[in-house]
């Protein structure tokens, strides 16, 4: 039925594409699946992606995370681009006519909208903002399950206070608009759930120059109910479009990047718009000390979840039946710690072949059976109060020997073990580490099509937005950055391998070395003993022996006398 009412707009409009994006008003990266309209128009759900509607056919451009998935999904309804190689303005471009397109204009930054616009002008395409909805769409997620609540005092990272005059003593014009609701969240050390697997307000941030109050812009009334916002104003949208062109601001900011297109034209209608020159996302990929001190707690509860999860898995003590199970295993052993709130994104278990998909994500009635398989590769997350965790391994659950994937295994181990030992300069470019990993591990004819890894939030977003570790990535590295380091090996059809660890920069002596943070064992059954030297046996077992000291008080018996033997003295 969608897809009839957008053909019927096509064609009585004569207009020859509609552009379907995958955000949320906030541009989030995960946004709630109910707020996807790739997935209420097709089930298919990913993080990134673009579709291009024709009247006669539609066209479906990801990354490569997502493009063995889609193959798999789409089959043969429609084509599938890697955005890497094709995105849909060359495909636009590449037709050679003119066209003319409209998109929801709510679900796309300025700064991607004024890039690809610029590009489809010059081929004489057109690109509008769509005058109504011809389907039905919900912009909001759930407030009833929001739960608000300001962080403890003990375990912010700045007051808030603090922030704002931060920010305030920055500002080029009469007042800045934060549109980014993870930084909305961290800049007030405000927490809420309505989105899943996060823990960000579905709001705004309006800060002005001027002494007087900052309004928090969301449709969630139960913001009110957080003492400290006393302090705001809390309104809708249209309230604070009134609030702006009442007080005659004349020039205020905000970041392209962050802000939708909708929200930009209706406040360029009476102001001026200016892009922000004040990097709030490098003000929150430093850690400060105290934040370093609650992740690395949150770390030894994540592990023990994790170590116990593995061990039983090893002892079948547990035998989840397929990939779906695998998962619920795991977030069963999660639950069980102190401080934990909630997955940190939709867990990915795979065995086999379908770890070769990166961003597998198990079918609850449909996953791999768990008999006659090789290996297990998950990659998990979750929120506590201190942090925010992600964390990837490999298991081997298959009785024979499998070479090739073994020595896949080892050369990603070895690559993390070189970074971990390696000096690097200070204020290096992220992009430098990137390359580090990557030129190492080209020597063994292995390579992988996504980033190397990723910010990482406070009790927040799991993905943040500094620093990234990817080869056109600008971001420096200084102290106290968090991020993962992720390589990954993947051969379609037969198997994925990817280990992921935190890591926490540190600056000494001019120096600047990484800090692994991660408490969870490797998978000793899966390593090529013959391709690692002494000094990485050596620092194997003061890993895993650094582990057990962290976990020893709180593990039983049982799992103290399985670590020994068979994670450490094993090496």
């Amino acid at each position: 039925m969608k897809f009839h009412l957008i053909k019927k707009y096509l064609q009585d409009n004569k207009i020859d594409f509609y552009l379907i994006t995958n955000n949320d008003l906030h541009l989030n990266e995960s946004p709630n699946l109910d707020l996807k309209d790739i997935y209420k128009l097709f089930k298919f759900d990913c993080t990134r992606g673009y579709i291009l509607f024709f009247i006669n056919r539609f066209i479906f451009f990801t990354d490569s995370r997502y493009t063995l998935a889609a193959k798999k999904f789409f089959k043969n309804s429609c084509e599938i681009f890697d955005i890497s190689e094709t995105t849909f303005v060359d495909y636009l471009i590449m037709q050679n006519k003119s066209l003319s397109g409209v998109l929801d204009s709510k679900l796309i930054s300025v700064k991607e909208y004024k890039d690809i616009n610029s590009k489809l002008q010059k081929n004489k395409i057109n690109l509008y903002q769509q005058s109504k909805n011809f389907f039905r769409k919900n912009y909001y997620p759930n407030f009833k399950i929001s739960y608000p609540m300001s962080m403890p005092k003990y375990l912010i990272p700045r007051p808030y206070i603090d922030n704002l005059k931060k920010i305030r003593s920055n500002l080029k014009t009469e007042g800045i608009l934060i549109w980014n609701n993870a930084q909305v969240a961290y800049l007030l050390n405000l927490r809420s759930f309505e989105l899943w697997n996060s823990t960000k307000p579905f709001a705004g941030l309006f800060i002005p120059k001027k002494n007087i109050k900052p309004i928090l812009i969301t449709n969630n009334l139960n913001l009110k109910k957080v003492n400290k916002l006393y302090n705001f104003n809390i309104c809708r949208e249209v309230k604070f479009i009134k609030f702006l062109k009442s007080s005659k601001f004349k020039n205020i900011e905000t970041s392209y990047e962050f802000l939708n297109l909708h929200m930009y034209m209706q406040l360029s209608k009476f102001l001026n718009l200016l892009e922000t020159k004040i990097n709030i996302s490098k003000y929150l990929g430093i850690k400060t000390s105290r934040e370093i001190k609650n992740i690395e707690t949150c770390h030894i509860e994540d592990g023990l979840a994790i170590n116990k999860f593995i061990i039983d898995l090893k002892q079948k003590k547990i035998n989840p039946k397929n990939e779906f199970q695998v998962s619920e295993c795991l977030h069963n052993k999660r639950k069980e710690g102190i401080n934990f709130f909630r997955n940190s994104f939709d867990y990915i278990s795979a065995f086999d072949s379908n770890a070769a998909i990166v961003h597998y994500k198990p079918p609850s009635k449909t996953s791999y059976s768990s008999k006659n398989r090789k290996i297990l590769l998950f990659d998990s997350g979750a929120q506590y109060l201190e942090g925010t965790t992600d964390v990837t391994r490999v298991i081997k659950i298959g009785e024979k020997n499998y070479p090739r994937i073994k020595n896949s295994y080892t050369y990603l181990l070895k690559s993390l073990i070189k970074l971990e030992n390696k000096i690097f300069p200070t204020n290096i470019r992220s992009s430098k580490v990137d390359l580090f990993i990557r030129n190492y591990l080209s020597k063994f004819k292995i390579s992988y099509s996504h980033g190397t890894g990723h910010g990482v939030g406070n009790f927040g977003d799991v993905h943040e937005k500094y620093p990234i570790i990817s080869p056109k990535s600008e971001d420096i590295l200084t102290n106290n950055n968090l991020f993962s380091i992720e390589p990954g090996h993947y051969v379609e059809g037969k198997f994925g391998i990817r280990i992921e660890n935190l890591y926490v920069t540190k600056i000494i002596n001019k120096n600047l070395k990484l800090k692994n943070i991660t408490l969870v064992p490797y998978d000793l059954d899966l390593i090529n003993w013959r391709l690692i030297t002494k000094f990485e046996k050596m620092c194997i077992k003061q890993y895993h022996k650094k582990i057990y000291q962290s976990l020893e008080s709180r593990l039983n018996y049982n799992q103290k006398n399985y670590f020994i033997k068979n994670l450490i003295n094993k090496i």
